[in-house]
């Protein structure tokens, strides 16, 4: 898929680490000028530089996809400089220590819901009206396994992020017509930062890093370079004909767990 995304420009919400970052440094391979989106300024500068080092063509923008008016500023500069947005992945997420919801406090939910579920709203909204204009575009969100199965003390994280995926859906059906799609991928256990801080919450870090990698039947952790193909390939012409799906990069798990 050389050049897959030769003269696109794409968005890439969270993409100071983990996934977003390893799928800015794809697109930014492919051909695609990539603003990268972040809460951190910095994190987000560090994944242009790694990006520019490459030769890629990117710009870094700090943005709080809670925020309806960040998101929305952060999408305007992006059509000054650009003229229009290609692309989107719709990737930054928070996740939350493991707890029952009968002690998840309203305060942790509505935080959970404002970045996973909210933010993905605020970031496909700001990014239709150009896509609309030129009956052309594609969405690609980040959702999870526990869309579909999830476990005890998953509760507010599961909610936000089966939300995610009936979202992904309903933005599919809702523009097809219009030549836009989106589609949602669905990450296991990926070796990054929210994973770890994940495990830093539970008495053993590192046994509980080694119970997530035996969850799934390849017997390790993903990394963010096994996700980002899927995206791309999501994201590029390669998949005109695909909308509304949910590819699931997750080792394996959804089969053992029967979803």
């Amino acid at each position: 898929m050389a050049g897959a995304l030769a003269d696109k420009v794409a968005i890439v919400t969270g993409g100071g680490s983990g996934i977003g970052r390893g799928v800015a440094r794809l697109f930014a391979r492919e051909g695609a000028a990539v603003a990268v989106f972040d809460i951190s300024l910095g994190a987000a500068e560090e994944t242009v530089a790694l990006i520019r080092g490459g030769r890629g063509v990117a710009s870094a923008t700090v943005c709080d996809v809670a925020d309806g008016a960040s998101v929305m500023e952060a999408v305007s500069q992006v059509l000054t400089v650009h003229g229009r947005v290609d692309v989107l992945h719709a990737n930054a997420g928070i996740g939350l220590p493991a707890k029952l919801l009968a002690d998840t406090s309203e305060t942790e939910w509505q935080r959970v819901m404002a970045v996973n579920l909210d933010g993905v709203y605020h970031c496909v909204h700001a990014v239709l009206p150009s896509m609309r204009q030129r009956r052309a575009g594609a969405i690609v969100i980040t959702a999870s396994p526990h869309a579909v199965l999830t476990y005890r003390g998953m509760g507010a994280y599961a909610a936000s992020k089966g939300g995610v995926l009936a979202l992904s859906r309903a933005v599919a059906l809702d523009h097809a017509a219009e030549g836009i799609r989106c589609n949602a991928v669905l990450p296991g256990a990926i070796d990054t930062a929210m994973v770890r801080a994940e495990a830093e919450s539970q008495a053993d870090p590192e046994a509980a890093l080694r119970q997530l990698a035996a969850l799934q039947p390849v017997g390790r952790l993903g990394r963010p370079e096994d996700v980002a193909p899927a995206v791309l390939f999501l994201a590029a012409d390669a998949a005109a004909f695909i909308t509304g799906a949910a590819l699931a990069v997750d080792g394996g798990l959804l089969a053992r767990l029967g979803g």
